[in-house]
Formats: C-alpha cells, sequence, structure tokens
C-alpha cells in the first residue's frame, strides 16, 4: 500500500522539522514496515522541458521525423515517430540515463542511421494517462530546461509500505487511520478535517426516491447503506483529485469512479456506484448455485451458494465486496446513481476472492474484517466529494441503512503490575492512560487496574485480550526506549515428530550413499497427463480455482510428475535417479477438520516416497530401483522382501511383467515397477524407467511395531553353512523357494540367495538358484545330522517344485 504525505497532513499536524525518512523510521518503529519512501519528483529524473526547433523528415524511414530541441544547455538530436510535433512545441525530454515510470531506461541510439540523443515522451510513458497517439504538449507557461517534476508542481512524498505487516489492523489501510497512529507517537494533533470525520452528516436535498434494500443473512453482511444521487454528468475528475489517485499508483477514470476510490484510500471503506436505472431494490443475499455474473473486468464468472452478491429482484449485479457486476455499471450516459456503502464478513470475501482468483483493493479491506460504523463516515464524505466535484449533484433518496451488528468493546481489565511485568520495564499509570487514550481508547482508573473500553474500529479481531493492550502500549512507548534484559527461560528438548525425523533420515539416506537427487513438485496433475498414464481420474479431487490448465487436480500419486521430471531432464543424462517425498490426495473422508473445528473434514491425504530411476536397457534400471529400496531399508534395520504384485497394487501405466509388491514381514508398504514403454512413448519419455512408491504411514508403522533394538547375545554354538544349488521351472517364484527353506526346520535360521543362472546346461524355460542355508542349534550340530536334513529338505523342494540338485 502507498500512502502520500501530503495526504496525511490533510489529517494530521506533521512537524517541519520531521523529515520524510525520519517519518518514515517511526513508522517503522511504531506502526507499520516502511518498505521505501520516495520522492515523487525522482520518477522525473533526467527529464526536462524543451522548445521544439526544428521537424524533419527522416532519410531512411517515412514515418519517423528528425527534430531538434533545445533544452537550454544545448541542442539535442532527436528521432520522433509521434505524428503531432510541431516547430515551437513545448515538450517533456527524456534525456539519456534518464528511467521512465514504466521502467523504460532512455540509451543513446542510433535510429536507420539518425542518432538520437533522448526521447520525446508521450503521455503514457510519463504515467500520467493512457494516450500513445501523440507527444505530450506543455502549455505556454512551461520554461525551456525546467525540470518535468518541478512543471508538475509534484512536491509529494510517497511511503511504500509492507502489507504483511497491517494484515491484523483493518484501521490502517488508510490515510485517515494511519494519521491517528502518527498523531500518537508523535504526540501532535490531528487536523480539523479528521474531528468532522467523526461526526458524519448524511443531508437529503429532496426526498424523490424510496431507496429499498433488503439484507438476507446479516451474519455475511452486517451493514448496508445507500442513497440514489441525481444531477451527475460523467467526465474527467479535477486534476487535484486525479493527482492524488496517481500518487497512490491508482488509475483516474471518471470523477464517480475517482471519487469511490478516493474515498477508500482515505478512509479505508470501500464504496460503489451503480447505474440507477438498471437497478430495481437492492438485494444482499447469497448466490444461487452456478449463477453467473460479468464483472467489470469483462470476465463472466460462476458463482455458488457460499458466494455474497448485491442483486436486484431479476439478476447479481455485484460480487459483494469483491468487484461489480458490467450490467449494472455507471456510463458516460449515467445521470442517477445509487451509491453503496456495506460491511461484509470477513471470512466469506476471502474464499469468494481466493476461489474466483479476484484480488481487488476492496476485497483486500474486507478480508481485514473492517468497522461497520466506517460505512456512515465513508457514505457521508462520498456524498459531500460527489457534491463539490460534480455541482449540479444531488442527494434525492431517503438514506438506507440495514443493519444488525454487535461489536465486542469490553471492557478489558488490564492489571498496571502485570503489564509491567509482561513488557519488562516499568511505565508509570499516567503514561499508560494517556498513550490509550490517544490512541482512541477510553480507560477507567481503579486503583491498580485500569478498566479500557475497545474503540469501534480496533473491535473487530483486532484488540480484545490484555495482550493487545500491552502491545499498544510498549510500541507507542517506544521498543528502543524499554530496558534491555536477558529472559529467563526454561531449556527442555523439543517435542519429536516421529514422522518428520523419519522423513529427514529417509532424504539423507537417498542424497547420500544411494545418489539420488530430490525434487519438489505441485501437489496438482492435469487430466491430460492422467489420460496418457490410463489412470482413470474421475475420483480424483478437483481445484475450484486451478492456477493452470495442467493443474486442475490434487495427486492421487507421485509417479505422474516425477515421470514429467523424467521427461525435461533425459537429454542431459544418461541416467537419472531422483526421489520426492509428499503429500497425495484420496477421495475419501480423512481426519483433518475443515476450517480447523466443525464435524467436516478434509479429503483423506498421506506422506509418501516416490522414486524413479530412468536409463538404457542395459542399466537394468529395475534391478537398480529395487537396490536401491533394500540400500535404504537395510539403513534403517528393516528386512525387505518382494512379491508378485496382484492386480490391485498394479499401476495402470505398468508393466505388468515388472510389477512387485515391497513387503516388510507381512506388511505391504508399496510397489517397484517399470512403466511400460508405449505408455512411455506417449509422455516423451525415451529412457526406461523403473518406478518405486512407498506409504510413508505403512513403513512408520512397521518401524513402531519393531520395537526397540536391544543387545542379542551370540549364539554358543557354531553355525553349519551348507550351500545348495536347485534347477527349477523358471516361473517358479524366488520368494515361495526361499519361504519353503526357511521353515523347513527350526535348525534353518538364514537363507540368502547368491546366484542366479539361465541357459546353457541349465535347459531352456529352467532357471538355478543358489542358496547359502544356515543351520544353527542350541548345542554343536555334528555333520551327519546336517546331512539328513539337507537330504530331507531336497527331497521336500523335489516334491513341491519339482526341484532338482544342480550337479554340474
Amino acid at each position: 500500500m502507498y500512502l502520500s504525505l501530503n495526504w496525511l497532513k490533510d489529517f494530521v499536524d506533521i512537524p517541519k522539522k520531521i523529515t520524510p525518512e525520519e517519518l518514515g523510521l517511526k513508522l517503522t518503529m511504531h506502526t507499520v514496515e516502511i518498505d521505501s519512501v520516495q520522492k515523487q519528483s525522482d520518477k522525473y529524473k533526467n527529464v526536462i522541458v524543451g522548445k521544439i526547433l526544428e521537424v524533419n523528415k527522416h532519410p531512411n524511414a517515412d514515418k519517423l521525423r528528425l527534430a531538434k530541441v533545445d533544452i537550454k544547455k544545448e541542442v539535442l538530436d532527436i528521432v520522433c515517430g509521434a505524428p503531432n510535433i510541431e516547430p515551437g512545441q513545448l515538450v517533456p525530454v527524456a534525456l539519456v540515463g534518464a528511467i521512465l515510470p514504466n521502467g523504460l531506461e532512455i540509451k543513446e541510439a542510433e535510429i536507420r542511421g539518425q542518432k538520437s540523443c533522448g526521447m520525446l515522451c508521450a503521455e503514457d510513458e510519463l504515467g500520467l494517462g493512457e494516450d500513445h497517439a501523440g507527444i505530450l504538449i506543455l502549455n505556454e507557461k512551461s520554461k525551456i530546461g525546467q525540470s518535468f517534476a518541478e512543471y508538475l508542481k509534484i512536491e509529494d512524498v510517497i511511503f511504500e509500505v509492507d502489507n504483511k505487516s497491517i494484515t491484523n489492523r483493518p484501521d490502517l489501510w488508510s490515510h485517515y487511520g494511519m494519521a491517528r497512529d502518527i498523531a500518537t507517537f508523535l504526540r501532535t494533533n490531528t487536523t480539523k478535517k479528521f474531528e468532522q470525520f467523526s461526526k458524519p452528516k448524511i443531508k437529503v436535498d429532496a426526498e424523490k426516491v424510496k431507496l429499498e434494500v433488503t439484507v438476507e443473512d446479516f451474519k455475511l453482511c452486517p451493514r448496508y447503506m445507500g442513497v440514489v444521487m441525481e444531477g451527475i454528468k460523467i467526465e474527467s475528475s479535477p486534476k487535484w483529485l486525479q493527482d492524488r489517485l496517481i500518487s497512490v499508483g491508482v488509475r483516474p477514470i471518471n470523477n464517480i469512479v475517482d471519487a469511490t476510490n478516493y474515498v477508500m484510500f482515505e478512509l479505508g471503506q470501500p464504496l460503489h456506484a451503480f447505474d440507477q436505472s438498471l437497478v430495481g431494490k437492492i438485494i444482499v443475499r447469497r448466490a444461487k448455485e452456478k449463477e453467473e455474473i460479468e464483472t467489470l473486468d469483462g470476465v463472466k464468472r460462476q458463482l455458488d451458494k457460499n458466494d455474497l452478491v448485491i442483486a436486484d429482484s431479476k439478476k447479481a449485479i455485484a460480487i459483494a465486496g469483491v468487484m461489480g457486476g458490467a450490467n449494472s455499471e455507471i456510463n458516460d450516459n449515467t445521470t442517477t446513481i445509487i451509491l453503496e456503502s456495506a460491511n461484509f464478513d470477513f471470512v466469506s470475501i476471502r474464499k469468494t476472492s481466493q476461489k474466483l482468483g479476484l484480488r481487488s483493493e476492496a476485497s483486500m479491506r474486507f478480508e481485514k474484517s473492517l468497522d461497520p460504523n466506517l460505512c456512515e463516515i465513508a457514505l457521508s464524505r462520498a456524498v459531500n466529494l460527489i457534491k463539490e466535484i460534480c455541482p449540479k449533484s444531488k442527494l434525492v433518496s431517503n438514506v438506507a441503512d440495514e443493519k444488525n451488528f454487535n461489536l465486542n468493546q469490553g471492557p478489558i481489565e488490564l492489571d498496571l503490575s502485570w503489564l509491567n511485568n509482561f513488557i519488562g520495564d516499568v511505565i508509570k499509570k499516567e503514561e499508560v492512560i494517556d498513550i490509550l487514550n490517544r490512541l482512541g481508547f477510553s480507560c477507567e482508573d481503579k486503583n491498580e487496574e485500569i478498566f479500557v473500553t475497545v474503540p469501534t474500529w480496533r473491535a473487530t479481531k483486532d484488540i480484545s485480550i490484555r495482550e493487545d493492550l500491552a502491545e499498544e502500549v510498549a510500541r507507542i512507548y517506544g521498543y528502543d526506549n524499554l530496558k534491555l534484559t536477558m529472559p529467563q527461560v526454561a531449556m527442555s528438548a523439543p517435542e519429536t515428530i516421529p514422522e518428520k525425523e523419519l522423513v529427514d533420515k529417509i532424504k539423507n539416506i537417498l542424497s547420500g550413499g544411494a545418489s539420488l537427487s530430490e525434487v519438489y513438485n505441485y501437489s496438482f496433475v492435469g487430466e491430460e497427463l492422467l489420460r496418457k498414464l490410463n489412470i482413470d481420474f474421475s475420483k480424483h479431487i478437483r481445484l475450484a480455482n486451478p492456477i493452470a490448465a495442467q493443474h486442475t487436480m490434487l495427486r492421487q500419486n507421485l509417479a505422474p510428475n516425477l515421470f514429467l521430471n523424467i521427461k525435461t531432464n533425459q537429454p542431459r543424462y544418461d541416467i537419472v535417479k531422483i526421489f520426492e517425498i509428499g503429500n497425495v490426495y484420496l477421495g475419501m473422508t480423512g481426519e483433518i477438520a475443515k476450517d480447523g473445528g466443525g464435524e467436516e473434514k478434509l479429503p483423506y491425504q498421506e506422506k509418501r516416497l516416490g522414486i524413479v530411476i530412468a536409463g538404457g536397457v542395459k542399466d537394468n534400471v529395475f534391478a537398480k530401483a529395487k537396490g536401491v529400496i533394500e540400500y535404504l531399508m537395510a539403513n534403517l534395520d528393516l528386512n525387505v522382501e518382494y512379491n508378485v504384485a496382484g492386480s490391485e497394487v498394479t499401476p495402470p501405466w505398468a508393466n505388468k511383467n515388472k510389477v512387485a509388491k515391497i513387503k516388510i514381514g507381512q506388511r505391504v508398504i508399496g510397489f517397484a515397477s517399470v512403466i511400460d514403454k508405449k505408455v512411455a512413448g506417449g509422455l516423451g519419455i525415451k529412457k526406461e524407467c523403473a518406478v518405486v512408491e512407498v506409504s510413508l504411514k505403512e513403513l512408520l508403522e512397521t518401524i513402531k511395531g519393531r520395537g526397540d533394538k536391544r543387545y542379542k547375545e551370540f549364539d554358543k554354538f557354531p553355525p553349519v553353512i551348507r550351500d545348495l544349488a536347485f534347477v527349477v521351472n523358471e516361473k517358479v517364484l524366488y520368494n515361495d523357494i526361499k519361504n519353503e527353506i526357511i521353515n523347513f526346520h527350526e535348525y534353518i535360521k538364514e537363507v540368502e540367495l547368491f546366484d542366479v543362472f539361465q541357459g546353457g546346461k541349465v535347459g531352456e524355460g529352467n532357471k538355478n538358484l543358489a542358496f547359502h542355508i544356515i543351520y544353527q542349534a542350541d548345542r554343536t550340530m555334528t555333520a551327519k545330522e546336517v546331512d539328513d536334513l539337507q537330504q530331507k529338505l531336497i527331497k521336500k523342494m523335489e516334491e513341491k517344485f519339482e526341484a532338482k540338485v544342480r550337479d554340474f
């Protein structure tokens, strides 16, 4: 937000000895953060008044002309394409080195073979309007060589306020509110104009029209005021009003729109003007489901029952608190207007604005929860301002005022000893009361306690507890004036969050020893991508206001966006190894309450780990991906297994012959797969991609169920290790054989696969699986015992799998 120093001076006496820079610093230390202090004249540095001496044709361009311009110190040659320049004219000249308000930097240039030392400026290039038809011609009173800022009589200073620092202060979104704080910390007086606004008067000239207003939901609209004014003539605003608006970054439009904008920046209350001939009775209601309205920016917008609209008996004419409708917009033929000054529920306005992607100066203020009493002050000011700039206008209706609100003004009990202990310094009671009184609070002194009544402009979810009052006292007293003492803080270990600890550990393992790169993607996907992956998106959660066409739904797994990462990076690397940890959102009810409370819940969401490794066929990326998981689980002290995945686990984009369930014990925690070549081709992926997706919720539950690691004594008796190699049909699964061996006898403690071989003497359609088998008992086993057990095991394997011991 921008503040004009001249505008502030309308409401507060600022001592001349205080420079703008000093005032900016004081504002930062007491009230709001000031990002910059800029003299308006700086906008036109190196822009001066020049006189055109000659205008000649450009020898190499029909539409360009050569002008000789006197700037007092010298005569410049300037190439210009404007059709309206003539000798004798006084014009604004941007010298080499000037940076215009539109950001254009002027440099010496050669244009079609002719040297140009500067630029003659149009109105829009100087930020003074939108006209670009020709060069701005100045009046005869201007002087050659005079600075353009001096010609415009610009003497204002603009303060740029960091909006984040006033999100909790609805009263500071105006010059009027800011002046109140300045008067307090400077210990100076407010002006008569400031005091006049505290006693609004709306004079009806002749009640010719009955303005009817109905508010259907006072929770969403606590107050709605309106009047009808006739004798309106739509034209440009006076220069002083235009200059004020331009100084705070607002483009002048016409006298009525400018008047409503002026009052908004002056008092902080948004207003709106309707063409009365296009509107019937005013009704403030919820929008109908799928109701449409074309807003002033020319966009048709679809609403729902959660949005609030201003309507007449036939149609919606404005989105309440956000933007007016094109069907009731004032135009050049408007002679009678309805002037609206209303107060709306801040939550409703915020939701509608966010959903529609439509943030206006009005909605930003309503979102902060404005004082309903401000409606009357602003309406009174707007009526008087319109009468001033449009002398024939008259107020010809009743003052419609529908209201139902109640502000919590306290009183708040403020204990002086608590206050001083809280602040950490002793501030006298008299000074505390003086500070609060100057801020507009009412104080009742009762011994060591002060009962404080909150002013209406601070009673809208701003000041409600004694800590709020302590902040007010401390900031006006001055933080620099408080004694510096080290606080005594009890030290305690921070609370641990198991999921976060697991995430951090996984990131360190994968980015370290596993040499994977971490990526961050949006939590959104689009129909086109899911369609290419054969994913049914009918149950995906759609966004009400997507940020882009390819981000219309919440993702249900991590793989789609990881595939796009591969597509982007495949030209740069032979092998790509990436991982992501992020949330997925499923179309079922979750555990988190919507809006922080109530029975309605947000959709179910959980955190997952996604890994993609992409490379050539010879890179064997599927084995590499499984190896990464084994490495990760080993570092987490977990034993991982792979089982054949059924249709319930197999993704629709996967190669059905290369899909495995990832298991730890009896718990399935995810899957590993390879993308089908045809699907990959449709995405533009030229590499083979192996994908792993793991549920961190399931992984965390597995780790919790494992219990703490404890010391285990070494076995007293030595193990016996034997190797066995079986030749089996290639369709027999490794896990089935392993499980059969490990469960065959209690003395078999471990089974480890150390070799897989196909081809040669093994025979077509067969494979060789070689195992280390560890036998161990609670005594020393004899060779005969082990031999007998092994023979029985071989017989069992022959019976169940038709396995043969490899003897070649």
